[in-house]
C-alpha cells in the first residue's frame, strides 16, 4: 500500500470527536461501518486545567513530537484531561482511542485501531496475527494519525515490564520517524521512561481548585450553595475521582431538591466513599491508591510508610535515615525513582544545598499512607533524631530562614507526637535568630502552635508561660499590640501562680513596653514599676537595669525629661557595674536620643557614638543590636552593602551633627553679634560696662563653641 488507506478510500473521520461519523466512504459509494474507540470519559463534566490543555494541545500541534503523555496518581483525573485534548485536536488523519485497563493485548489493540483508521474489517480480519504489529506501525507511518492509549499501567508488570507485546510495538514506533502521535495516559510507566525519543511528559499534581470542583459537583446534579460545594471539593483535595462518586452516592441516596452536601457528614472519610465509575462498581479513591500500593515490594512499602510522615521534600540520605534496618538497611535515588515512575513520588527539579536529589509525596498519597499505617511514632522519632542531629548550632551574619530549616522540621515531628514540651524547647533553641532576623511571624506561626494545643502539667507551666511571653514578644515586633498585650498579661498570670518571681517582673516589664507603645504611657509607667519594685526585691540587677530603661522612655515621651534622663543614667551605672555591655550601649543610646530632643545636639551626639562604639567592641552584627527599630533599620542597610555599619554611622553622625550645630550656632552667633553690640552701644556707649559685657559674650562664644 503506497498511500494511507484513510486518503485511499476517503476517511470521515477529520475533525474533532463530536463531529466524526465513524463511516468510510468507498469510492463506488458504499458505507461501511467502522468498529468504535473505547468511549471516552463523560466530557460534560470537564473543569479547569487550562494551563494542562494549553502544554498538550502544543505538544499535539508540534510535528516534532511523537508521544504525549499524562501522568499522575488514581483518580486525579489524568484520563478525563487526555480524552478532551484527544477530542478537540485537529490535523489528524484519524483518531483511535483504547482502555487496556483489562489488559488487552496488543494484537488486539492493532486489530481495531487498523480499522478505525480506515482498513476495511474482512481486510484486517485476513491479517496475520504476527503481522498485526507491522501494519499497525506501516499505517502509522504514511500519515499524521492520533492513538490514544489510557490506563497504560494496565500492561505492566509489578517490577515496570512491558506485557502483551507492548515492547515490540513502542519500540518501533520510536523507529518510525513519523509524524503521528501517541497519546498516553497512566499510572505507571516503565523503568527509562524518560528516555523515550521525542516524548513529552505532563504530571497533574494536584487535584482540581476548589471552586471548579464546585462547579463539577454542580453539573452532577449536586443542589447546594458554590461555597459548601467548594468546601467539600477542598476536604477531598479536588480529586475528580471522589468528586464523581460523592456525587453518584448523593444521587442515589436523595431525591432531587435534598442533594446537599451536609448529608456526607455521615462519613468519616470520603476518600473511602465507594461507588461505580465508568462501569465498576466499588470504586474509591483508597481502593484505587491500594491497587498502586499493593505492586509495591514489601521493602517499598515500608519506605514509602516511613517517609509518609515528611512534611517537605527529601533527598535519599533522610529517606534512609527513617527506615528500618532490618527491612530496608539503605535507600538509593533508584527506590525513589522506582516510586516516582508509579506516580507515588515527585521528583523536583531542583537539588537540595548538598547537591542531592530531591522528592516528595503527592498530598492524596500521603494522607493514603498514613491512614493504613498501624504506628508512624518511629518514624516521627527517627526524623526528630536526624533533624536535630543536622541542625546548625552556630548561625552566621549571611543565614536566611534556611538556616533554622531542621529546627522548624524537628518541631513539627515533636507536635505530631504531642511532645510540646520538647517542641518549645526547640523552638527557644533558634528564637534569637529568628528574633535577629526579624522573621517575626514564623515565630508567631510557631508559638501559636504550642499555645493552642498544649496543655501543659504542672512542671510544664513555667516553659508554657515563657512561650506566652515569647508569643507576646514575636506580636509587639509586628506591630499587632493587642495581641502583645493579652499574651504579656497570661505569661505574667501563670507566673505569678506559680511563683516564678524573676518571669513574672519580664513579663510586667515587656507590658509596659507594649502600653508604651501605643502610647499609653501612664499604664507603661504602672507596669515598669512593679517590674522594678520585684526586680529589687530578688537582687536582679540586668533586670532592674531593664525596667529602669523603660522607664526613662516612658517619662521621656511623657514629657517629663529630668526624670527620664534621671532613669537612663542609673540604668547606666548598673549596667556598668555588672559588666553588662550591651546594655550599656543601650542606655547610651536612649540618653542619647532624650539629649538630642531637649536641643542638647552634641552631648547627644556622643553618647550615640559612644553606644555604637560599644556595640562594635562586641563585634555585634547590625542585626543583633536593640535601638529604635528605624535606627537598626539603617544600621542593618549599611551592613547590607558590605560597609563597616559602626564606622559608616559615626561618619555620617559627625557630619549631621556638624552640620545641625554650625547651622545652629551661626544663627546664633550672628543674632547675638548683631543685637546685643547694638543693644549695648546704645545702652552703655563707649563705657566700661560696654567693653566688659562685650568680652563676657566673646568667652561665652568660645566655650560653646568647645562645647
Amino acid at each position: 500500500m503506497t498511500e494511507p488507506i484513510a486518503e485511499k478510500i476517503g476517511v470521515v473521520n477529520r475533525g474533532t470527536v463530536y463531529n466524526q461519523t465513524n463511516h468510510i466512504t468507498i469510492h463506488e459509494g458504499q458505507k461501511v461501518a467502522l468498529s468504535y474507540s473505547d468511549p471516552v470519559p463523560d466530557l460534560r463534566l470537564f473543569q479547569g486545567r487550562e494551563a494542562e490543555l494549553l502544554e498538550l494541545n502544543t505538544w499535539l500541534a508540534d510535528r516534532i513530537i511523537s508521544i504525549a503523555s499524562v501522568r499522575g496518581e488514581g483518580g486525579i483525573g489524568k484520563s478525563t484531561l487526555t480524552a478532551k485534548v484527544f477530542a478537540e485536536c485537529l490535523g489528524f488523519a484519524g483518531k483511535f482511542w483504547a482502555d487496556v485497563r483489562t489488559g488487552t493485548s496488543i494484537t488486539a489493540l492493532a486489530e481495531r485501531a487498523l480499522q478505525e483508521f480506515g482498513v476495511l474489517p474482512e481486510q484486517v480480519k485476513a491479517i496475520e496475527e504476527k503481522d498485526l504489529i507491522p501494519r499497525l506501525l506501516r499505517l502509522l507511518q504514511q500519515g499524521r494519525y492520533l492513538l490514544a492509549i489510557d490506563n497504560l499501567e494496565s500492561v505492566l508488570t509489578t517490577a515496570g515490564e512491558w506485557q502483551s507485546g507492548y515492547d515490540s510495538f513502542f519500540e518501533g514506533f520510536q523507529n518510525l520517524g513519523s509524524e503521528s502521535v501517541l497519546l498516553l495516559a497512566s499510572r505507571e510507566y516503565p523503568p527509562k521512561y524518560f528516555g523515550w525519543r521525542r516524548s513529552r511528559w505532563l504530571t497533574l499534581e494536584k487535584g482540581l481548585a476548589p471552586l471548579e470542583g464546585a462547579a463539577m459537583l454542580k453539573d452532577l446534579e449536586i443542589e447546594d450553595t458554590d461555597e459548601n460545594r467548594a468546601a467539600v471539593s477542598e476536604q477531598v483535595q479536588g480529586n475528580p475521582l471522589a468528586l464523581t462518586l460523592i456525587a453518584g452516592w448523593l444521587r442515589e441516596e436523595y431525591r432531587p431538591g435534598e442533594r446537599r452536601v451536609n448529608h456526607l457528614s455521615q462519613h468519616t472519610d470520603l476518600l473511602q466513599l465507594e461507588g461505580k465509575h465508568r462501569g465498576e462498581a466499588q470504586i474509591s479513591v483508597d481502593r484505587v491508591l491500594q491497587w498502586s500500593f499493593n505492586r509495591l515490594t514489601p521493602e517499598n512499602q515500608h519506605l514509602l510508610t516511613q517517609v509518609s510522615v515528611l512534611r517537605r521534600a527529601f533527598s535519599a540520605e533522610v529517606a534512609t535515615a527513617l527506615v528500618t534496618e532490618t527491612i530496608k538497611p539503605s535507600v538509593s535515588d533508584a527506590d525513589l525513582d522506582d516510586l516516582e515512575r508509579r506516580s507515588l513520588l515527585q521528583a523536583l527539579p531542583e537539588r537540595n544545598q548538598q547537591g542531592q536529589r530531591v522528592f516528595r509525596l503527592q498530598p492524596c498519597i500521603q494522607e493514603f499512607v498514613q491512614k493504613r499505617a498501624n504506628d508512624l511514632t518511629p518514624a516521627h522519632e527517627r526524623a526528630i533524631t536526624y533533624f536535630w542531629n543536622h541542625r546548625k548550632t552556630k548561625f552566621a551574619t549571611e543565614d536566611t530562614q534556611a538556616a533554622v530549616a531542621e529546627y522548624e522540621e524537628a518541631f513539627y515531628h515533636q507536635c505530631q507526637l504531642k511532645r510540646y514540651s520538647e517542641a518549645a524547647a526547640t523552638v527557644f533553641a533558634c528564637d534569637s535568630f529568628l528574633q535577629r532576623r526579624s522573621y517575626y511571624q514564623i515565630l508567631v506561626d510557631l508559638y501559636s502552635q504550642l499555645h493552642t494545643n498544649w496543655q501543659p502539667t504542672l512542671e510544664q507551666r513555667q516553659d508554657y508561660a515563657a512561650v506566652c511571653n515569647n508569643l507576646g514578644g514575636a506580636y509587639d515586633s509586628l506591630g499587632q499590640y493587642q495581641q502583645t498585650i493579652d499574651f504579656y498579661r497570661r505569661s505574667s498570670e501563670i507566673q505569678r501562680q506559680i511563683g516564678d518571681r524573676k518571669g513574672e517582673a519580664n513579663s510586667l516589664n515587656n507590658l509596659g513596653g507594649a502600653y508604651y507603645s501605643l502610647g499609653q504611657y501612664q499604664q507603661a509607667i504602672e507596669f515598669l514599676q512593679q517590674s522594678l519594685e520585684i526586680m529589687r526585691q530578688i537582687s536582679d540587677r540586668m533586670g532592674e537595669a531593664l525596667s529602669l530603661s523603660g522607664l526613662g522612655n516612658a517619662y521621656g515621651s511623657f514629657g517629663q525629661g529630668q526624670q527620664a534622663i534621671a532613669f537612663h543614667q542609673q540604668s547606666l551605672e548598673i549596667n556598668r557595674q555588672i559588666g553588662n555591655r550591651n546594655g550599656e550601649a543601650i542606655s547610651l543610646w536612649n540618653l542619647g536620643c532624650l539629649y538630642q530632643r531637649r536641643g542638647r545636639i552634641r552631648k547627644g551626639h556622643k553618647c550615640k557614638v559612644a553606644a555604637v562604639k560599644t556595640w562594635q567592641s562586641l563585634n555585634l552584627p547590625a542585626d543583633a543590636i536593640l535601638p529604635p527599630h528605624i535606627s537598626k533599620h539603617r544600621f542593618r542597610h549599611l551592613e547590607q552593602q558590605g560597609k563597616n555599619w559602626t564606622e559608616s554611622f559615626i561618619q555620617a553622625k559627625e557630619w549631621l551633627v556638624w552640620l545641625k550645630y554650625v547651622l545652629f550656632e551661626a544663627i546664633f552667633l550672628i543674632a547675638l553679634l548683631i543685637t546685643l553690640p547694638l543693644y549695648l552701644f546704645q545702652q552703655f556707649k563707649a563705657s566700661f560696662v560696654f567693653w566688659f559685657v562685650a568680652g563676657l559674650v566673646i568667652v561665652v562664644i568660645i566655650w560653646r563653641l568647645q562645647q
